[in-house]
């Protein structure tokens, strides 16, 4: 293992200085629960990381997103996003089977009025609450954010400058929206260490050889790390980045890393090459044991793509569904995928045991 993500260390450093003890022992119980489960044929212990998609509305229409197309497609069909209350009931089912952290994203998760009380739930319910915004409405509403408990904040910056941000967010003017954004959260949270503020690229062949002066603006702007993800094609047909444009943004990535500037492992770094050359996952994936997905409309899925692909495993109420024979023959039928290096679930594979869980496939489907 070369190295851990830095969010996964803000986690363990901030219980550590605590002197809560208690915690520290139920994240390495979590690890070894987690490493187990596969052995097991079933989850020794709950998800990880919990994803909560409160909306596919977006206020943007990125050029790697299909999503709001999808709040369109549901809305024509009569389909309504869950209210307050059954995102309430969510969280609290995330809770009961054990869930760390509940990630809120979305479409854009600012768009919902009661974001605000959802994380304040998840606050109340002892998750580590996290956001994930492209920074709509974030500087206008900075100071509410910090009073909801968040722990961390995701913010997308695909560029160094307007031109390329703007165009892979399809926005005139998205740029000084997430600029603004992290500049306010950063003057909102004072001299506090928490939430984390991360930016977040997206790197495809349009802005992978401007990776490095990304992290420098975001830092300028606030950010205490940049994190980076490579594009992965989920039908929109994304052109390969240049090799050398690659090895040279790894590079200058590497050295930042040095400074303590990029949130992703350096093992997570090493991945990216194959990653844009279409090649598969080398390593075991743990995401039916270590996540759980719920958007909206009440669909659960084991991992973020299969939610990006539309291919739930089942619906709520979670905490049936959890420990359920469909849920088992979704575990058993992933159980070789290799299909993404998407860096939530990567990371978390490259801190648990690899070894002799080698993977053998690159499908990315459930049981039917």
């Amino acid at each position: 293992m070369k190295g851990v993500r830095r969010q996964y260390l803000d986690i363990l450093g901030d219980r550590a200085r605590a002197g809560d003890v208690g915690s520290l022992i139920q994240h390495g119980l979590r690890w070894v629960g987690t490493a187990l489960g596969p052995r097991a044929g079933r989850p020794l212990t709950g998800p990880a990381l919990g994803t909560l998609v409160v909306t596919y509305r977006c206020d943007l229409r990125c050029q790697v997103c299909d999503l709001p197309a999808r709040a369109a497609a549901r809305r024509r069909a009569g389909h309504r996003e869950l209210d307050t209350d059954g995102l309430m009931a969510i969280l609290r089912d995330m809770k009961a089977i054990g869930t760390a952290g509940v990630g809120f994203t979305g479409g854009e998760p600012m768009l919902r009025s009661d974001l605000p009380e959802l994380l304040r739930e998840a606050h109340r319910l002892g998750l580590h609450g996290h956001l994930n915004t492209d920074g709509f409405q974030v500087a206008e509403r900075a100071e509410a954010l910090m009073a909801t408990g968040v722990r961390s904040i995701n913010l997308s910056l695909d560029g160094p400058d307007a031109a390329t941000h703007d165009a892979a967010r399809r926005k005139a003017g998205s740029f000084e929206t997430v600029l603004g954004a992290l500049r306010a959260l950063r003057a909102a949270r004072g001299r506090r260490s928490e939430p984390r503020i991360t930016a977040v690229t997206v790197l495809t062949a349009r802005n992978v050889h401007r990776a490095a002066e990304v992290v420098r603006v975001a830092r300028e702007a606030g950010a205490d790390r940049v994190g980076v993800i490579p594009v992965h094609d989920f039908g929109q047909g994304e052109d390969v980045p240049d090799p050398a444009a690659v090895r040279l943004a790894l590079d200058e990535l590497a050295q930042l890393h040095a400074r303590g500037w990029v949130d992703n492992s350096t093992g997570y770094l090493d991945l990216l090459p194959r990653a844009f050359r279409g090649e598969p996952s080398p390593l075991f994936c743990y995401a039916p044991y270590a996540s759980v997905v719920v958007d909206c409309y009440g669909d659960v899925f084991p991992c973020f793509p299969l939610m990006e692909r539309n291919k739930p495993v089942g619906q709520i109420p979670l905490v049936a569904l959890w420990r359920s024979a469909r849920y088992a023959e979704a575990r058993e039928s992933l159980a070789a995928c290799t299909a993404c290096l998407w860096n939530c679930h990567t990371e978390m594979n490259l801190a648990l045991p690899q070894g002799r869980l080698a993977p053998r496939s690159s499908t990315l489907e459930v049981a039917s």
